[in-house]
């Protein structure tokens, strides 16, 4: 008997330092942040921190005011948490940061400051999450790109995510990057993140009003373009139209890409085709002090449109239509491996397969600090391997004169 008293007051006491709910804090307490801008301030070591909050009663299909379902502001400091701190005395609520989606930089921060100290706060915090994605805004403030409104979605930031998984699933010009992707890049010897730009296309005054949504022709909208190259943490180039397609294939993060070709015996013609698979392999070896890499890409995809005066039923035709397509995806591949090593950071993943060689000579480079020299020098070599499964629901264009 004794002993199940004893065991009842060690249970009871026990359940006494669990955790309760003295540091809780009610919903409608908080004000919830779905994104931060970052740009530099007026003076050194100041930064302008922008948040985009949501406004619940535009949000949950109640009765509403009938104003933007998002709103923004700003505050300046040294630190992200000063201003956090310092937005106490103008807001009536807690700030929470738990649901961000988005965290958006200006290229003129992350070209002259850097973007580490940010991302150390976001990585420290527990409360904010690591799966938000990272944009840069491009020739132009951060703050403009979270300030757009939009008819497609009431909340910005969950827009500009959506797009930059949308454009990848189709168009794979882009890639998402989150936290902990931009995080494994600064570490990467000799290299750096790539990551996905952000513009205002239109007036960026006329993006923030309510205006914006309520017109058929939307006359401001954000639209997602270029990939920044960082070496470390700080911006130092970009990759323009089909450069960013070629890093999409060399990083293997090709989902579905439609591709434009001539006509081999009519140039004038045009052949769409759409990549449905894509697969990079990096093979990388050292000849004569100079690192060698030789990219094996195979592909495949279908053709979904087109303008060429040639019987599609023919091997011979689909060959010559499967070797302009290698030749054309060749030189995409070889312009974005020029831009990277224009700008010496090694974000194709060139050292990391000479690392899986165990290669004396690259930890030598390591240890020295100057892979992104010799990454910058090195030898490459591109092969396309390409197949064309299918021509969809028809065989001959209608220019070869509409038989099927």
């Amino acid at each position: 008997m004794k002993q199940i008293i004893c065991k009842i007051i060690a249970v009871v006491l026990m359940t006494s330092l669990l955790a309760g709910c003295w540091d809780s804090v009610e919903l409608k307490e908080r004000l919830i942040v779905t994104g931060l801008a970052v740009d530099r301030g007026d003076k050194p070591g100041i930064y302008n921190i922008t948040f985009q909050a949501a406004v619940p009663t535009e949000l949950s299909g109640g009765q509403g005011q009938g104003t933007t379902p998002v709103f923004v502001f700003t505050g300046q400091g040294r630190t992200l948490q000063e201003v956090l701190s310092k937005m106490s005395q103008d807001l009536p609520k807690i700030i929470s940061l738990s649901h961000v989606a988005v965290l958006v930089i200006s290229d003129d921060l992350a070209q002259k400051v850097g973007i580490g100290k940010f991302i150390d706060y976001i990585e420290r915090d527990p409360k904010t999450r690591i799966t938000m994605q990272v944009l840069i805004a491009k020739e132009t403030l951060a703050k403009n790109i979270l300030s757009v409104t939009s008819p497609v979605g009431p909340v910005t930031a969950n827009n500009l995510v959506n797009k930059v998984r949308y454009t990848n699933r189709d168009y794979s010009h882009n890639y998402p990057n989150k936290i902990d992707d931009v995080i494994r890049g600064m570490i990467t010897p000799g290299g750096g993140p790539a990551i996905s730009g952000a513009v205002v296309k239109g007036s960026e005054t006329q993006g923030s009003r309510m205006e914006n949504i309520n017109t058929v022709r939307v006359p401001t909208h954000v639209s997602v373009d270029g990939m920044a190259l960082f070496k470390g943490d700080k911006l130092v180039g970009w990759m323009e139209g089909d450069q960013g397609l070629g890093l999409t294939i060399i990083r293997n993060k090709v989902h579905n890409a439609a591709m434009n070709i001539s006509c081999p015996h009519d140039p004038s013609g045009t052949m769409a085709i759409a990549t449905s698979f894509s697969k990079t392999k990096i093979e990388a070896s050292i000849q004569d002090g100079t690192p060698y890499f030789h990219l094996v890409v195979r592909q495949k995809g279908i053709i979904s449109e087109a303008d060429c005066p040639v019987n599609l039923t023919s091997g011979e035709a689909m060959q010559i239509y499967e070797k302009t397509w290698s030749e054309k995806t060749r030189q995409i591949v070889l312009s974005a491996i020029e831009q990277a090593q224009r700008s010496k950071t090694d974000v194709l993943g060139f050292g990391y397969a000479l690392k899986k060689q165990r290669s004396h000579q690259y930890k030598e480079w390591e240890e020295a600090e100057d892979w992104d020299e010799v990454f910058s020098r090195s030898k490459v070599k591109v092969t396309i391997q390409s197949v064309v499964m299918h021509t969809q629901t028809r065989n001959n264009p209608y220019s070869t004169g509409g038989e099927d």
